[in-house]
Protein backbone atom coordinates (compact mmCIF):
# COMPACT_ATOMS: atom_id res chain seq x y z
CA UNK A 1 0.00 0.00 0.00
CA UNK A 2 3.03 1.77 1.21
CA UNK A 3 4.45 1.79 -2.38
CA UNK A 4 1.52 2.53 -4.74
CA UNK A 5 0.65 5.86 -2.48
CA UNK A 6 4.66 6.86 -2.48
CA UNK A 7 4.08 6.51 -6.91
CA UNK A 8 0.66 7.92 -6.99
CA UNK A 9 2.16 11.15 -4.89
CA UNK A 10 5.23 11.53 -7.37
CA UNK A 11 2.86 11.12 -9.87
CA UNK A 12 0.71 14.01 -8.51
CA UNK A 13 3.80 15.86 -8.68
CA UNK A 14 4.21 15.36 -12.22
CA UNK A 15 1.16 17.16 -13.07
CA UNK A 16 1.77 19.99 -11.66
CA UNK A 17 4.61 20.19 -14.10
CA UNK A 18 2.65 21.71 -16.45
CA UNK A 19 1.61 24.96 -14.34
CA UNK A 20 5.27 26.14 -14.62
CA UNK A 21 6.61 24.45 -18.11
CA UNK A 22 3.76 26.63 -20.06
CA UNK A 23 5.89 29.94 -19.11
CA UNK A 24 9.20 28.38 -19.95
CA UNK A 25 8.10 26.99 -23.06
CA UNK A 26 6.86 31.13 -24.47
CA UNK A 27 10.68 32.16 -24.76
CA UNK A 28 12.48 29.12 -24.63
CA UNK A 29 13.35 25.77 -26.88
CA UNK A 30 12.10 22.52 -26.13
CA UNK A 31 15.71 21.47 -25.77
CA UNK A 32 17.10 24.77 -24.06
CA UNK A 33 14.36 23.80 -20.93
CA UNK A 34 15.44 19.89 -20.67
CA UNK A 35 19.07 20.50 -20.66
CA UNK A 36 18.54 23.33 -17.68
CA UNK A 37 16.40 20.57 -16.62
CA UNK A 38 18.81 18.27 -15.51
CA UNK A 39 21.40 20.59 -14.62
CA UNK A 40 19.43 21.58 -12.04
CA UNK A 41 18.81 17.89 -11.45
CA UNK A 42 22.50 16.59 -11.23
CA UNK A 43 23.58 20.07 -9.15
CA UNK A 44 20.59 19.32 -6.52
CA UNK A 45 21.99 14.91 -6.85
CA UNK A 46 25.73 15.65 -6.60
CA UNK A 47 24.94 17.73 -2.85
CA UNK A 48 22.72 15.38 -2.06
CA UNK A 49 25.40 12.38 -2.20
CA UNK A 50 27.85 14.06 -1.00
CA UNK A 51 25.89 14.26 2.52
CA UNK A 52 25.99 11.05 2.42
CA UNK A 53 28.43 8.50 1.60
CA UNK A 54 26.27 5.68 1.32
CA UNK A 55 24.05 7.26 -1.46
CA UNK A 56 27.13 7.77 -4.25
CA UNK A 57 26.98 6.09 -7.44
CA UNK A 58 28.68 3.25 -7.49
CA UNK A 59 29.11 0.85 -10.63
CA UNK A 60 27.02 -2.77 -10.60
CA UNK A 61 28.43 -5.20 -13.41
CA UNK A 62 25.36 -5.88 -15.44
CA UNK A 63 23.39 -2.70 -15.47
CA UNK A 64 25.06 -0.59 -18.09
CA UNK A 65 22.52 -1.48 -20.35
CA UNK A 66 19.54 -0.22 -17.93
CA UNK A 67 21.32 2.97 -17.22
CA UNK A 68 21.83 3.76 -20.90
CA UNK A 69 17.49 2.81 -21.30
CA UNK A 70 16.41 4.97 -18.93
CA UNK A 71 19.21 8.09 -19.11
CA UNK A 72 19.11 8.25 -23.01
CA UNK A 73 15.87 7.16 -23.85
CA UNK A 74 13.57 7.97 -20.36
CA UNK A 75 15.25 11.00 -19.64
CA UNK A 76 16.61 12.68 -22.93
CA UNK A 77 14.21 11.09 -25.75
CA UNK A 78 11.14 10.53 -23.48
CA UNK A 79 11.28 14.22 -22.34
CA UNK A 80 11.99 15.88 -25.19
CA UNK A 81 8.69 13.74 -27.24
CA UNK A 82 6.74 14.64 -24.24
CA UNK A 83 7.04 18.46 -24.58
CA UNK A 84 7.10 18.95 -28.49
CA UNK A 85 4.12 16.71 -28.14
CA UNK A 86 2.50 19.77 -25.78
CA UNK A 87 3.44 22.16 -28.87
CA UNK A 88 1.74 20.08 -31.63
CA UNK A 89 -1.82 19.47 -29.74
CA UNK A 90 -4.11 19.48 -27.02
CA UNK A 91 -1.74 18.60 -23.80
CA UNK A 92 -4.45 17.33 -22.03
CA UNK A 93 -4.76 14.60 -24.62
CA UNK A 94 -0.80 14.59 -24.43
CA UNK A 95 -0.82 13.86 -21.13
CA UNK A 96 -3.93 11.09 -21.31
CA UNK A 97 -2.16 9.20 -23.71
CA UNK A 98 0.39 8.24 -20.99
CA UNK A 99 -2.46 5.88 -19.98
CA UNK A 100 -0.72 3.55 -22.80
CA UNK A 101 2.28 3.07 -20.42
CA UNK A 102 1.21 -0.25 -18.69
CA UNK A 103 0.83 -2.25 -22.26
CA UNK A 104 4.68 -1.50 -22.25
CA UNK A 105 5.56 -2.00 -18.60
CA UNK A 106 3.52 -4.89 -18.36
CA UNK A 107 5.21 -6.77 -20.86
CA UNK A 108 8.83 -5.99 -20.05
CA UNK A 109 8.18 -7.26 -16.37
CA UNK A 110 7.03 -10.13 -17.60
CA UNK A 111 9.39 -11.06 -20.12
CA UNK A 112 12.53 -9.34 -18.23
CA UNK A 113 11.97 -9.24 -14.30
CA UNK A 114 9.90 -12.98 -14.94
CA UNK A 115 6.79 -11.23 -12.96
CA UNK A 116 4.12 -13.21 -13.06
CA UNK A 117 0.35 -11.50 -13.27
CA UNK A 118 -2.68 -12.41 -11.03
CA UNK A 119 -5.98 -12.46 -12.00
CA UNK A 120 -6.80 -9.82 -9.32
CA UNK A 121 -4.18 -8.00 -11.29
CA UNK A 122 -5.54 -8.35 -14.38
CA UNK A 123 -8.82 -6.97 -13.29
CA UNK A 124 -7.75 -3.45 -12.03
CA UNK A 125 -5.71 -3.47 -15.34
CA UNK A 126 -8.57 -3.80 -17.47
CA UNK A 127 -10.72 -0.87 -15.16
CA UNK A 128 -7.66 1.57 -15.01
CA UNK A 129 -6.98 1.06 -18.88
CA UNK A 130 -11.01 1.16 -19.85
CA UNK A 131 -10.77 4.29 -18.01
CA UNK A 132 -8.18 5.76 -19.59
CA UNK A 133 -9.63 5.03 -23.39
CA UNK A 134 -12.94 6.09 -21.88
CA UNK A 135 -11.55 9.77 -21.17
CA UNK A 136 -9.75 10.02 -24.76
CA UNK A 137 -12.19 8.55 -26.96
CA UNK A 138 -14.21 11.47 -27.59
CA UNK A 139 -11.33 13.39 -29.21
CA UNK A 140 -10.06 10.36 -30.86
CA UNK A 141 -13.49 9.89 -32.26
CA UNK A 142 -13.49 13.52 -33.40
CA UNK A 143 -10.64 13.13 -35.34
CA UNK A 144 -11.85 10.62 -37.12
CA UNK A 145 -14.75 12.40 -38.72
CA UNK A 146 -12.16 14.95 -39.71
CA UNK A 147 -13.08 15.83 -43.60
CA UNK A 148 -9.53 16.56 -44.77
CA UNK A 149 -7.30 14.58 -45.97
CA UNK A 150 -4.38 14.41 -43.22
CA UNK A 151 -1.27 15.10 -45.61
CA UNK A 152 -3.55 18.59 -47.14
CA UNK A 153 -4.47 19.57 -43.81
CA UNK A 154 -1.15 21.23 -41.85
CA UNK A 155 -3.49 20.77 -38.62
CA UNK A 156 -4.14 17.51 -39.10
CA UNK A 157 -0.53 16.20 -39.95
CA UNK A 158 0.67 18.18 -36.51
CA UNK A 159 -1.93 16.61 -34.32
CA UNK A 160 -0.25 13.06 -35.93
CA UNK A 161 2.78 14.20 -35.14
CA UNK A 162 2.04 15.08 -32.01
CA UNK A 163 0.55 11.53 -31.14
CA UNK A 164 3.81 10.40 -32.42
CA UNK A 165 5.98 12.49 -29.85
CA UNK A 166 2.97 11.40 -27.23
CA UNK A 167 3.62 7.81 -27.86
CA UNK A 168 7.30 7.80 -28.07
CA UNK A 169 7.37 9.29 -24.69
CA UNK A 170 5.20 6.55 -24.07
CA UNK A 171 7.34 4.12 -24.88
CA UNK A 172 10.94 5.29 -23.31
CA UNK A 173 9.10 5.86 -20.05
CA UNK A 174 6.70 2.53 -20.02
CA UNK A 175 10.35 0.89 -20.92
CA UNK A 176 12.18 2.95 -17.96
CA UNK A 177 9.72 2.05 -15.33
CA UNK A 178 10.81 -1.50 -15.77
CA UNK A 179 14.45 -0.98 -15.73
CA UNK A 180 14.36 1.21 -12.84
CA UNK A 181 13.12 -1.57 -11.42
CA UNK A 182 15.60 -4.06 -12.13
CA UNK A 183 18.36 -1.62 -11.11
CA UNK A 184 16.98 -1.52 -7.92
CA UNK A 185 16.64 -5.27 -7.68
CA UNK A 186 20.36 -5.25 -8.63
CA UNK A 187 20.86 -3.40 -5.54
CA UNK A 188 20.88 0.20 -6.24
CA UNK A 189 19.01 2.94 -4.26
CA UNK A 190 16.84 5.91 -5.36
CA UNK A 191 19.64 8.18 -5.38
CA UNK A 192 22.08 6.42 -6.86
CA UNK A 193 19.54 5.76 -9.92
CA UNK A 194 18.62 8.96 -10.24
CA UNK A 195 22.71 9.64 -10.48
CA UNK A 196 23.00 7.74 -13.31
CA UNK A 197 19.69 8.48 -15.14
CA UNK A 198 20.16 12.41 -14.68
CA UNK A 199 24.03 12.17 -15.24
CA UNK A 200 23.61 10.34 -18.37
CA UNK A 201 21.43 12.43 -19.46
CA UNK A 202 23.27 16.08 -19.00
CA UNK A 203 26.16 14.33 -21.11
CA UNK A 204 24.12 13.61 -23.88
CA UNK A 205 21.83 16.80 -23.51
CA UNK A 206 25.00 18.56 -23.41
CA UNK A 207 26.41 17.28 -27.39
CA UNK A 208 22.72 18.34 -28.40
CA UNK A 209 22.90 21.77 -27.04
CA UNK A 210 26.18 22.15 -29.09
CA UNK A 211 24.92 20.46 -32.01
CA UNK A 212 21.93 22.22 -32.34
CA UNK A 213 23.55 25.87 -31.41
CA UNK A 214 21.44 26.19 -28.83
CA UNK A 215 21.79 29.28 -26.77
CA UNK A 216 23.12 28.10 -22.76
CA UNK A 217 21.03 30.90 -21.57
CA UNK A 218 17.55 30.75 -20.04
CA UNK A 219 15.40 33.74 -21.33
CA UNK A 220 15.53 36.30 -18.30
CA UNK A 221 13.04 35.91 -15.49
CA UNK A 222 12.58 31.96 -16.30
CA UNK A 223 14.73 30.71 -13.66
CA UNK A 224 12.93 30.94 -10.79
CA UNK A 225 9.90 28.47 -12.58
CA UNK A 226 12.76 26.49 -13.88
CA UNK A 227 13.95 25.28 -10.25
CA UNK A 228 10.17 25.16 -9.23
CA UNK A 229 9.76 23.01 -11.92
CA UNK A 230 12.50 20.60 -11.01
CA UNK A 231 12.14 20.81 -7.58
CA UNK A 232 8.73 19.57 -8.22
CA UNK A 233 8.33 17.20 -10.57
CA UNK A 234 11.77 16.11 -11.59
CA UNK A 235 13.75 15.65 -7.69
CA UNK A 236 11.38 15.08 -5.29
CA UNK A 237 8.91 13.47 -7.63
CA UNK A 238 11.57 10.99 -8.88
CA UNK A 239 12.80 10.51 -5.39
CA UNK A 240 9.30 9.23 -4.18
CA UNK A 241 8.86 6.89 -7.33
CA UNK A 242 11.90 5.40 -6.68
CA UNK A 243 11.18 4.89 -3.31
CA UNK A 244 7.56 3.74 -4.47
CA UNK A 245 9.25 0.98 -6.72
CA UNK A 246 11.93 -0.42 -4.29
CA UNK A 247 8.18 -1.73 -2.50
CA UNK A 248 6.35 -2.97 -5.57
CA UNK A 249 6.68 -5.08 -8.45
CA UNK A 250 6.99 -2.56 -11.57
CA UNK A 251 3.84 -3.37 -12.93
CA UNK A 252 1.79 -1.88 -9.98
CA UNK A 253 3.67 0.61 -10.02
CA UNK A 254 2.81 1.50 -13.31
CA UNK A 255 -0.08 1.34 -12.97
CA UNK A 256 -0.19 3.70 -9.80
CA UNK A 257 1.64 6.37 -12.48
CA UNK A 258 -2.05 6.61 -14.10
CA UNK A 259 -3.03 9.05 -11.17
CA UNK A 260 -0.68 11.57 -13.46
CA UNK A 261 -3.26 12.00 -16.06
CA UNK A 262 -5.83 12.19 -13.62
CA UNK A 263 -4.32 14.61 -11.46
CA UNK A 264 -3.24 16.59 -14.63
CA UNK A 265 -6.73 16.75 -15.63
CA UNK A 266 -7.95 18.11 -12.64
CA UNK A 267 -5.33 20.87 -12.57
CA UNK A 268 -6.07 21.84 -15.68
CA UNK A 269 -9.48 22.67 -14.95
CA UNK A 270 -9.15 23.72 -11.68
CA UNK A 271 -5.97 26.57 -11.79
CA UNK A 272 -5.92 26.54 -16.00
CA UNK A 273 -10.15 26.24 -16.57
CA UNK A 274 -10.08 23.45 -18.87
CA UNK A 275 -13.16 22.15 -17.81
CA UNK A 276 -13.86 17.70 -18.38
CA UNK A 277 -16.45 16.24 -19.94
CA UNK A 278 -18.58 13.66 -18.87
CA UNK A 279 -16.92 10.99 -20.75
CA UNK A 280 -13.19 12.16 -19.07
CA UNK A 281 -15.03 12.21 -15.27
CA UNK A 282 -16.31 8.49 -15.53
CA UNK A 283 -13.16 7.16 -17.69
CA UNK A 284 -11.11 9.62 -14.70
CA UNK A 285 -13.40 7.54 -12.03
CA UNK A 286 -12.13 3.97 -13.35
CA UNK A 287 -9.36 4.54 -13.29
CA UNK A 288 -8.50 5.82 -10.03
CA UNK A 289 -10.87 3.16 -8.62
CA UNK A 290 -8.80 0.86 -10.76
CA UNK A 291 -5.37 2.16 -9.06
CA UNK A 292 -6.47 1.92 -5.69
CA UNK A 293 -7.95 -1.93 -5.77
CA UNK A 294 -4.46 -2.65 -6.84
CA UNK A 295 -3.37 -1.89 -3.27
CA UNK A 296 -5.97 -4.79 -1.63
CA UNK A 297 -4.01 -7.62 -3.74
CA UNK A 298 -0.72 -8.51 -1.35
CA UNK A 299 2.16 -8.10 -2.70
CA UNK A 300 4.58 -11.05 -1.98
CA UNK A 301 8.47 -9.86 -1.76
CA UNK A 302 10.16 -13.02 -3.42
CA UNK A 303 14.16 -12.28 -4.57
CA UNK A 304 13.70 -12.43 -8.60
CA UNK A 305 16.50 -13.34 -10.46
CA UNK A 306 18.43 -10.34 -12.18
CA UNK A 307 19.02 -10.49 -15.92
CA UNK A 308 22.23 -9.17 -17.63
CA UNK A 309 21.08 -6.95 -20.70
CA UNK A 310 24.48 -5.37 -21.18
Amino acid sequence: MAGILLVMFAAALWAADTLFRYPLLENNSTLQIVFFEHLVLVAFIVVLAMSKPNWRFRYIKGTAFAFLLIGLFGSVIGTLAFIKAFSLMNPTIVILLQKLQPIIAISLSVILLKETISKHFIACAVLSLSGSVLMIAPDIVALSHSDSMWYYNPAITAILLGYGCALLAVCAWGASTVYGRKLTLSGYNSVQIMTGRFGLAFIALTFLMLINGESFQLHAGDELNLVYMVLLSGLIGMFLYYKGLERIPARFGTLAELFFPVAAVGLNWWLLDISLTGYQLSGAGLLIGGTLLLSRDPVQQTKQPVLATA
